[in-house]
């Protein structure tokens, strides 16, 4: 009796052990609502608008002005060959929790991670290249709007021209794919309208490669600080120590290795949204915000509004879109297009919405405030996701006062914007808000060294010139 009850208890400690030590935090395979914003890298079906647009009373739209960001794509080089070191690290994450009895995640995500392979399009002839799921974002996209706005958008042989639709991308391959599949998407082909050739000096779309006083300011104004000071802060290295533990590490593992788990998270979850990505799993819900929250102040200061010349950057595309409804105002309906559609950057489109004023918060977003930030406006998963857009409607109404309006729309969802009413803006009302910033809008900043210093904030700390490349590099556009 005594050898039974000594073995019962000899089994029960066994069970005890491997219990605790197979512990885990949670169960990413089986989270009904995971947390799906993951900045430059997000899928765009995660942030686009899910209601209908409806039609405006007393109103008909006569123009579509529209910039989007480029589909989802693949990593660059630098990216691809960082990405390919994952299997090692996956393999002393799995020897951690088998044999050395450490680790805290549950067997089903152990077990989706050893089973994980790396996705064989990783290579560097595909490096930055659009993925099938980026054209889908685009043909998709193009679909709806034709859907939403049949009045300028309708399909007949007889529109389709270069008179009435406009195209331009940058001169990269996942732009133009991008603008490929969305004609391919409005009008079953490819090809149905010639496309406006890009210039080498592209000042339009690509202006923050061709502007020497905006990329000389990024190391005079240490874009990077912000971003340096959150990662050496209390929210981010317990980040890495909770994500080291869980990994079954014994001591704390740095931040390249957890960007690297990140960015093929949200690259795997971007390529296919139905699928969930192993690498997910490595990170809790409010891990994945505080990442989120470091990427976020890497561009508020690298392109968005924490920097007064962000917005000179994004003018010439502002002062394009002026142009076009000031030639409606005046009648000038037969010689302007139907539809103008761009296709660029992260960079392109936040300079843009930083002169508008769109994603600009009250109070600026710094390595101390996180926690203070949780609904702010400049979200880079809104903001800079893949295939993340701009659209600007121009309305000709039956208001004698006030016949002509226009509705800005972030990601098809009806922008806000400040002295508008539920989004529709009289036209007047812009003019005279943007006006004066339209009519000043030239390029001298890039080029007048004075003229660049005098329109940034906060200069902080002079960095070496040289440095830029890699400042620029760092980031995906």
């Amino acid at each position: 009796m005594r050898l039974w009850a000594a073995a019962t208890l000899l089994l029960l400690g066994f069970l005890t052990e491997e219990v605790t030590a197979r512990e885990s935090d949670y169960c990413y395979a089986y989270e009904q609502d995971p947390y799906l914003l993951m900045g430059t890298k997000t899928a765009y079906q995660f942030v686009q608008g899910r209601t209908k647009i409806p039609p405006v009373t007393n109103c008909v739209p006569v123009q579509m002005w529209v910039l989007t960001r480029h589909g989802t794509r693949f990593p660059g080089r630098k990216a691809i060959t960082q990405l390919h070191t994952l299997p090692k690290l996956r393999d002393q994450i799995t020897y951690n929790h088998d044999t050395r009895g450490n680790g805290r995640l549950c067997n089903t995500d152990l077990e989706n991670l050893r089973s994980w392979q790396l996705n064989p399009n990783l290579t560097d002839a595909l490096a930055n290249f659009l993925t099938a799921q980026g054209e889908q974002d685009m043909r998709l996209l193009a679909r709806r709007l034709q859907s939403e706005f049949p009045e300028i958008l309708r399909p007949d042989p007889q529109t389709i021209s270069y008179q009435n639709y406009k195209f331009r991308a940058t001169q990269t391959q996942r732009t133009q794919a991008s603008l490929e599949a969305f004609m391919d998407g409005l009008f079953n082909s490819r090809n149905a309208v010639p496309v406006e050739p890009t210039p080498d000096n592209d000042t339009l779309l690509h202006l923050y490669k061709n502007c020497p006083g905006w990329e000389s300011s990024l190391s005079r104004d240490h874009v990077d600080a912000e971003s340096e000071r959150f990662i050496a802060g209390s929210e981010y290295q317990n980040l890495l120590q909770s994500v080291s533990r869980r990994l079954g590490f014994s001591y704390k593992i740095n931040n390249d290795s957890v960007q690297l788990m990140y960015d093929m998270c949200r690259y795997e979850k971007a390529w296919e949204v139905n699928r969930l990505s192993p690498w997910c799993a490595i990170f809790s819900s409010d891990e994945l915000k505080v990442l989120e929250y470091l990427e976020d102040l890497d561009y508020y200061y690298y392109s968005g509004p924490g920097r007064e010349i962000n917005s000179k950057l994004g003018c010439p595309l502002l002062k394009d879109m002026f142009t076009h409804f000031r030639n409606l105002e005046s009648g000038s309906y037969r010689e302007e297009p139907k539809g103008i559609f761009y296709f660029g950057h992260t960079v392109t489109l936040q300079s843009l919405l930083a002169a508008l004023n769109i994603g600009k918060d009250n109070t600026p977003l710094l390595a101390s405030n996180f926690h203070q930030n949780g609904r702010r406006s400049f979200r880079t998963s809104v903001l800079g996701s893949f295939a993340s857009n701009l659209i600007a409607v121009f309305y000709r109404c039956g208001d004698a006062r006030s016949p002509n309006k226009v509705i800005f729309y972030l990601d098809e969802v009806p922008v806000q914007l400040e002295g508008c009413n539920v989004g529709l803006c009289d036209w007047e009302y812009l003019k005279e808000r943007f006006g004066r910033d339209v009519d000043q809008c030239n390029l001298d900043f890039c080029y007048n060294p004075n003229s660049a210093s005098g329109l940034v904030r906060n200069p902080l700390v002079l960095l070496v010139t040289v440095f830029l490349t890699g400042i620029a590099a760092l980031r995906s556009l």
